[in-house]
């Protein structure tokens, strides 16, 4: 069925849009996300320390932030399906060397260039949503997008370990650019084209300077970035943590990610209607505090069963993924239309900033005797992570809705 969206633009259908908007998101996301249970295997091939596993994290992150910041300078001068498709396609091509890096060296630089491509692709992805959806669904829409990162736990990083324990982890990659190239066709075909706010003339410095110091915008910035800390300080590391010093068994890494995405799955979607029904605000004050109790425990826990982990690491990936739904809903409705595209960049770029930073400083409390010793410190960052939670506690009262 056809409909209109919030720029009266043509939509065959909003749920195959937002279908084809999560599979792209899916394949996105797995390329980031399955680099931190392949943790092990980086640093036993590579003989490299945690704080160096944590510059291949931060590396993607990094790279896609000072990307998200150019792309802000030009991205409402394209139309949203032509940035996609292109911007797809260079992850694509980043991923591939992934899969046949030979050393640390390459795989750092190949991270490099698909964070520059996939930081942008996810600004994009919901600025589209932004400009399609209207804003009585768009906290169901995101929830659905963001319900990729669940689908990519239980199915995706599974199966790339399972890829990575057979036939080693640069061929994790190549399953994932296999998967990526039908996706890049199907965005050809389905993807409705919206025209470009900015025209031609106008400065593009200009424009990103007035973005980026915009009063109204300020709240929202730093709500995604304290956002982002809260999880990632402790998020790059836990499972070799569990492995090291919890007594799990390589083998059953998988499932942590398995239930945890599989609870997910569903709870994105309810914490997403739940926030369009009684508002977003209320949402984020009642899932933060909760996020506090398992940060605090996962990060002191010591040698246990592997279903009281799965019950802490599934009650975890709930609760502090679920933080992220009402938060981006509102930073999506914080803007004007016309600012979307580059508001949207820039709020990526900052979360793949806060990402990096997360990674660097948790990879840096860390300490470790050898590339297979237990990890010291882990609960430091636990305490670092629920700080940054409570600034971002405070920081969702300022921002306000516009669109």
């Amino acid at each position: 069925m056809s409909s209109r969206s919030v720029r009266n633009i043509h939509v065959k259908s909003e749920t195959m849009l937002v279908f084809l908007l999560a599979v792209v998101q899916f394949t996105h996301i797995l390329d980031f996300v399955i680099m931190m249970p392949l943790g092990t295997y980086f640093q036993e091939a590579f003989h490299i320390n945690p704080r160096e596993f944590s510059f291949l994290i931060s590396a993607y992150t990094y790279s896609a932030f000072i990307a998200g910041i150019v792309g802000a300078f030009f991205i409402d001068r394209f139309d949203r399906k032509s940035a996609a498709i292109f911007l797809y396609a260079g992850f694509i091509a980043g991923t591939t060397f992934c899969a046949i890096a030979d050393s640390y060296f390459f795989l750092l630089i190949a991270r490099i260039i698909s964070g520059a491509f996939g930081g942008i692709l996810s600004s994009v992805v919901f600025a589209i949503v932004g400009d399609v959806i209207v804003m009585d669904r768009r906290g169901r829409a995101t929830g659905a997008i963001m319900g990729a990162f669940s689908v990519a736990s239980v199915i995706g990083i599974p199966l790339g370990l399972k890829v990575a324990e057979y036939y080693g982890w640069n061929m994790s990659f190549a399953g994932i650019v296999l998967l990526s190239l039908p996706i890049l066709v199907l965005m050809n075909y389905h993807l409705p084209n919206i025209p470009p706010f900015q025209s031609a003339e106008v400065d593009p410095i200009w424009n990103f300077v007035r973005i980026l110091t915009y009063r109204k915008y300020i709240a929202s910035y730093m709500l995604i970035m304290f956002v982002i800390l809260g999880g990632f300080t402790v998020i790059p590391f836990i499972a070799p943590y569990m492995e090291r010093n919890v007594g799990i068994l390589k083998d059953d890494i998988p499932w942590i990610y398995f239930f945890g995405g599989l609870v997910t799955f569903f709870s994105s979607r309810m914490i997403g209607i739940v926030s369009d029904k009684i508002g977003k605000h209320k949402v984020f004050y009642i899932l933060v505090p909760l996020s506090c109790i398992p940060i605090f425990i996962m990060t002191n826990l010591g040698q246990t069963s592997l279903v009281n982990v799965l019950i802490l690491t599934t009650v975890f990936m709930v609760v502090v993924s679920g933080r992220w739904i009402p938060a981006l809903a509102l930073i999506t409705s914080a803007t004007e239309p016309s600012d979307r595209g580059r508001f949207m960049t820039v709020i990526s770029a900052l979360q793949n900033l806060a990402s990096g930073l997360g990674a660097t400083i948790g990879g840096g409390i860390l300490v470790t005797a050898s590339p297979t010793a237990p990890y010291q410190n882990y609960e430091v960052a636990g305490y670092l992570a629920m700080g940054f939670n409570v600034i971002a506690l405070v920081l969702i009262s300022k921002v306000k809705t516009v669109s």
